[in-house]
C-alpha cells in the first residue's frame, strides 16, 4: 500500500473510531502496512468494525488479510506444523509481508 491509499485508510479509521490521525500517524503506520494491498485492508477493517470492540491497531489488519489468504488457499493444501522444518531443511512458504504463510515465522531480512 502506498501512502496516498494509507492515509484514505488512516481517514476511514477516523470516522469510524474518532482516532486523531496526522502525520506521525502516517509514519508509523506506513512500514508496518506496506506489504498490505489497500482492498484486502479496507475488507480487513470492515469486518474488525463489525466484529469487534477492541481499538484497532495495525496488527489485527494484518492478522485479518493473512487469514483471509490462507482460507484462499485450494483445499488440496495443507499447512505443516509450527515448524516448518525437516531434517535441517527449511520449507517456508514466504509471503510478501516477509512472514511465513504456514508457521508465522519471519523471515531474516
Amino acid at each position: 500500500m502506498n501512502v496516498d491509499q494509507l492515509t484514505m485508510l488512516l481517514a476511514r479509521i477516523q470516522v469510524l473510531d474518532n482516532r486523531q490521525v496526522d502525520e506521525l500517524t502516517i509514519q508509523a503506520w506506513t512500514p508496518l502496512m506496506e506489504n498490505v494491498d489497500y482492498g484486502e485492508a479496507v475488507a480487513a477493517v470492515n469486518a474488525h468494525s463489525t466484529e469487534s470492540t477492541e481499538y484497532l491497531k495495525p496488527a489485527h489488519i494484518v492478522q485479518r488479510v493473512r487469514a483471509k489468504r490462507k482460507d484462499a488457499l485450494p483445499a488440496t493444501m495443507s499447512p505443516e506444523g509450527k515448524d516448518c522444518t525437516k531434517l535441517g531443511k527449511p520449507r517456508h512458504e514466504w509471503m510478501d509481508d516477509g512472514y511465513c504463510l504456514f508457521c508465522e515465522q519471519r523471515r531474516d531480512t
